[in-house]
């Protein structure tokens, strides 16, 4: 379900991902940008529902033609992640991007294919690319 910026609710909607910025590197200006994002609709945020799943995540086209993962919250992103990865994969997408501070996400991600990309001090950079990229 796409979570338009034009929600009366859309304010408790953000305050729903806020916890995705625990332990991130400047966490406010993160969360502010990514609220910010939304707003402009340079950004999309959707609210994934199913048996045993209820995940929010923010997500938006670089100018690489990349998807990039904003922010991620909720319960069932192991359900979650192959149903997210061939939707931006069907979209025509290079790839998926997604920075995290947790190693449980690292290790679930790379479960999927995702390989680090980057590491910094702060955080790491786990990329998903499609063969033939």
């Amino acid at each position: 379900m796409l979570i338009k910026p034009t929600r009366a609710d859309i304010k408790a909607q953000f305050a729903l991902i806020k916890s995705a910025f625990n332990g991130v590197h400047c966490a406010k200006a993160e969360y502010q940008f990514c609220c910010e994002a939304v707003s402009n609709k340079q950004a999309s945020f959707y609210h994934l529902k199913g048996a045993g799943v209820s995940v929010r995540f923010v997500g938006l086209v670089t100018s690489d033609n990349e998807y990039l993962i904003l922010a991620m919250t909720g319960k069932g992103l192991v359900k979650a992640a192959p149903c997210i990865i061939e939707a931006v994969k069907s979209q025509g997408y290079r790839s998926i991007k997604y920075h995290t501070v947790r190693r449980g996400m690292e290790r679930i991600l790379k479960a999927f294919g995702f390989v680090v990309a980057d590491k910094t001090e702060h955080e790491s950079v786990l990329s998903l690319a499609w063969e033939g990229c």
